[in-house]
């Protein structure tokens, strides 16, 4: 089975998170990344919680824009919450 990974970041970081995705395919580790998953009209939240559900990992890309972001502090409490319950993420 491959490994995956949820890409928690802010988009002021997408140019290096798009080469981190690249170099994780290359490796054989299978990634969520929001552009690739998330159409336009669909719920971020939904979308979100279903990627981090669907991963064995999450990764934080972390740089001062993702450290201030609501959103990847979202994410990340997303993760917590599942690891608080039992889940191991």
């Amino acid at each position: 089975m491959r490994s995956s990974i949820f890409l928690s970041h802010n988009s002021a970081d997408k140019a290096f998170v798009r080469r981190l995705a690249k170099d994780l395919e290359n490796q054989g580790v299978r990634f969520w990344l929001d552009e690739a998953e998330i159409k336009v009209g669909e719920s971020l939240i939904e979308k979100i919680r279903t990627g981090i559900d669907g991963v064995e990992y999450v990764a934080v890309v972390l740089s001062p824009d993702s450290v201030a972001s609501t959103w990847v502090q979202r994410e990340v409490d997303v993760a917590m919450n599942q690891e608080i319950s039992g889940r191991h993420v």
